[in-house]
């Protein structure tokens, strides 16, 4: 019995160890091939016919390639009847592969699975053979129209009825309408060849695709097309079109607009009247060109702790021609508006000016404007000097910016020229006249951008170029001086522009939250519509005349015209990010002014006149401006 029952045991103890062995001998071939196949796509791994296996990624790049371009690199042919036309794919706009992706994924293929997978796959694959399917772009679209374009002389597609307006008289609107008659045709079936085209394709064939034709029936029938007869007379009797951006608005005659009227199939298969998208789009493409505005990127550079190159971001904007002509067919059919505001959009510059530095100069803060308008050459041209002087300066943190000491000397060495200035009784020309034209723009500029003024005096009677009296401010080496504070926790940067007769400075840093409005006659928040509070005006005294060497003597020359003397104020609210409100008030005085002559006299005869009086009473006059108005200098028009 015992000997019976050993005998079933051998047996099986003998097969279980030759399968063991059976198992050890297939993990040590797969271990084997693993390590073989490493670096090499697995055996059996196959695109159609073209087996993949053993080949380096490099290898079967070339391989599919190769066989891409025999396949594909002269084109595809279609035949009709006896016609026969070739597509060409030399440049791949109509099939590509996308090679590098298919090779990754070939490779992927057993080299990204677990150790069971993986010997799975190396041991089985090349005996069940692994189909890989071509990974490529067939453009369906381009094919189909490069199709039509070719076989357009064969196709005759079926004509719709389409409505037909005659305009008798475009001023009265007189006219008449009526529907064309519908036409069968015949066409091919593209689709179902592009279809054919793309199965051969994926088995990596170009097989010779042959073109079916049938006859094409119209859609829109002219019974059909009558029942829309009372919508296309409610449509014709509108006025004429207006599209509007801003406060721009571009105008469409009523004749151009009637010819835009057409039936079509709208997105639920239904017939209705709609707008001709191509004619809409004309007009919208020359619109597009008024409005339409590049994104400008910022640009910021400094050398030695000054601004030398600066530009500020500025978005662009750009008219979305696509949903604006959504939104024209829609009010027009749906609603019967002839006003349509179109769809603008705005464009971000790629760069900002806060990621073009770290001192946070990101934002505008505030700007100044003046106008010197009637200045002569050279005080022209002493603004201009002034104006780059500041154009690019920075100011730290909790540091004040004085203007004397930005201007730098004031002479021809730095390029400024002479202008005539009053100066102690004295008509003389000095270096500098005009840079109060600078000061007051720079004060402007300050007050709208938040920064704490620290010294500024007006000038003693109202002149032109600083008009709304009480809003500008005068200088004069050493004393007075224009500064302010800049209270922000970052830097400021100046930024100065002429254009024309208008002077302009520019501060740029970083916002902080703070507001600022102005209160004179009314509230504003601009500086440039400020109206100051103008009172106790009084009247000139009688015409003044100043003798000068400067003019052929007995020569008069008229300097300055009478102006009345004024009071003015105005104030400035500042409310901070935590809502904390400070009051300024800027108050001015200005003495009247009266007309001045300049009168030529002879030097000698005066210097002679000078000595007998000073001989007599020991005494000199009192100069116009004397210490106590602070040496106040006044630019002379020309």
């Amino acid at each position: 019995m015992l000997a019976k029952l050993k005998k079933p045991l051998k047996w099986l103890a003998i097969c279980l160890a030759i399968f063991f062995i059976l198992v050890l001998i297939l993990v040590g071939t797969a271990a084997a091939l693993a390590y073989k196949y490493e670096n090499k796509i697995y055996p059996g791994i196959r695109i159609d016919n073209i087996n993949l296996g053993g080949l380096t990624k490099t290898q079967a790049t070339n391989i599919i390639k190769g066989k891409f371009k025999q396949t594909y690199g002269n084109g595809f042919v279609f035949d009709f009847k006896e016609t026969s036309k070739k597509i060409s794919n030399t440049d791949e706009k109509i099939l590509s592969l996308n090679l590098d992706s298919q090779v990754e994924n070939i490779f992927a293929e057993g080299h990204k699975d677990t150790y069971y997978q993986k010997y799975f796959k190396i041991l089985f694959y090349p005996i069940f053979k692994k189909q890989i399917a071509l990974d490529y772009r067939l453009d369906k679209e381009l094919l189909k129209q490069t199709l039509q374009g070719e076989f357009t002389i064969l196709e005759k597609p079926a004509q719709n009825s389409e409505i037909e307006i005659k305009i008798e008289d475009e001023t009265e609107k007189i006219y008449t309408f009526n529907f064309t008659e519908e036409k069968a045709g015949d066409t091919f079936h593209f689709n179902e060849a592009i279809n054919k085209l793309e199965t051969a394709i994926k088995e990596f064939k170009n097989p010779t695709i042959e073109l079916v034709h049938e006859i094409d029936y119209p859609v829109i029938t002219k019974e059909i097309a009558q029942l829309h007869q009372d919508k296309i007379n409610e449509l014709l009797q509108l006025d004429n079109i207006k599209f509007i951006y801003a406060k721009k608005s571009w105008d469409i005659k009523w004749s151009d607009y009637v010819r835009w009227l057409m039936l079509t199939l709208n997105d639920e298969e239904q017939i209705s009247v709609q707008l001709n998208p191509e004619l809409v789009t004309g007009p919208l493409e020359s619109i597009a060109q008024e409005i339409d505005q590049q994104a400008v990127n910022a640009k910021l550079q400094i050398k030695d702790g000054r601004v030398t190159e600066f530009q500020g971001s500025e978005d662009g904007l750009k008219l979305n021609k696509e949903e604006s002509l959504k939104k024209i067919n829609q009010d027009i059919i749906d609603h019967n508006l002839t006003e349509i505001e179109l769809i603008v959009e705005v464009t971000e510059p790629d760069v900002t000016i806060g990621s073009t530095n770290d001192l946070g100069i990101n934002e505008l803060l505030g700007i100044g404007w003046s106008d010197f308008s009637g200045s002569p050459a050279n005080r022209r041209h002493n603004i201009g000097i002034g104006a780059a002087s500041l154009h690019g300066a920075l100011i730290a943190p909790n540091e004040e910016f004085s203007l004397i000491n930005t201007l730098g000397d004031i002479d021809a060495q730095s390029g400024y020229k002479p202008e005539l200035v009053i100066k102690k009784n004295e008509t003389i020309p000095e270096y500098g006249g005009g840079l109060c034209q600078v000061a007051t723009t720079i004060f402007r500029a300050s007050l709208q951008s938040g920064m704490k003024i620290t010294s500024r005096r007006n000038h003693s009677y109202r002149v032109g170029y600083y008009e709304p009296a009480g809003t500008d401010a005068t200088i004069y080496n050493p004393w007075p001086d224009f500064k302010f504070l800049n209270d922000t926790k970052h830097y400021v940067l100046i930024q100065s522009n002429i254009s024309g007769n208008t002077l302009s400075f520019e501060i740029w840093g970083t916002p902080d939250g703070r507001q600022v409005k102005f209160e004179g006659t009314n509230t504003v928040s601009n500086i440039k519509n400020l109206n100051p509070v103008i009172y106790n005006i009084t009247s000139p005294g009688p015409a003044k005349e100043i003798e000068t060497t400067a003019l052929a003597p007995g020569q008069k020359k008229k300097t300055e015209s009478a102006h009345n003397g004024a009071d003015a104020y105005f104030n400035r609210y500042i409310t901070t990010a935590d809502g904390q409100e400070e009051k300024e008030t800027f108050s001015s005085h200005y003495i009247p002014w009266q007309e001045v002559w300049l009168v030529g006299i002879d030097p000698i005869a005066k210097e002679k006149e000078a000595q007998e009086k000073l001989a007599e009473n020991n005494t000199t006059d009192d100069p116009l401006i004397t210490e106590e108005n602070e040496e106040e200098v006044l630019q002379l028009p020309e």
